[in-house]
């Protein structure tokens, strides 16, 4: 007597659906991975767009805007950059050199890099040797080798980035 059995067996079952589940924790894994590097990349962005804003700054009057572990884009103090320096509002100004600091993404930072009251992670920007320099602190979720930057702190100084803590100089 022959037994025709339609349908799959629990065995089969269960492999299709271990199959489904490593496939979907593999790319979960991959999207966080590509969320985090997306997040870095805007990170030194706005940096960079920070880094040139400074040297048209400087360009005009001779020195880096005043500021002393100041929170880069805190709508209070330093929401934008003109020839008077960071200012919460700078509608009135005639030389604007950057009408929307940017901020920080805290996702994802573990909270290296804080500065402001109340402390906060930030890009933290401080004006050294009376003006001609300045250093601005940032933290970063991934190593950046090609680039000289780690995982965690760094730094941005007038002629580029480095890693790890900006350097004191009064």
């Amino acid at each position: 007597m022959t037994t025709n059995t339609r349908g799959f067996s629990l065995i089969e079952i269960l492999v299709v659906v271990a199959i489904i589940a490593l496939v979907g924790t593999f790319a979960s894994v991959a999207v966080n991975s590509a969320r985090s590097k997306q997040r870095d990349a805007t990170r030194l962005s706005n940096v960079r767009l920070l880094q040139s804003a400074l040297e048209d700054y400087f360009n005009e009057s001779n020195s880096y805007p005043l500021g002393d572990q100041m929170p880069l884009g805190d709508i209070s103090q330093s929401a934008c950059l003109s020839l008077g320096g960071f200012h919460a509002d700078c509608s009135a100004d005639s030389a604007v050199f950057l009408r929307m600091v940017p901020a920080t993404y805290a996702d994802g930072l573990k909270g290296k890099v804080t500065c402001g009251q109340p402390a906060r992670n930030a890009f933290c920007y401080t004006q050294v040797k009376t003006g001609e320099a300045y250093a601005i602190q940032f933290e970063l979720e991934n190593a950046l080798p090609s680039v000289g930057l780690q995982k965690g702190m760094n730094c941005a100084i007038p002629n580029g980035m480095q890693a790890g803590l900006c350097p004191v100089v009064e």
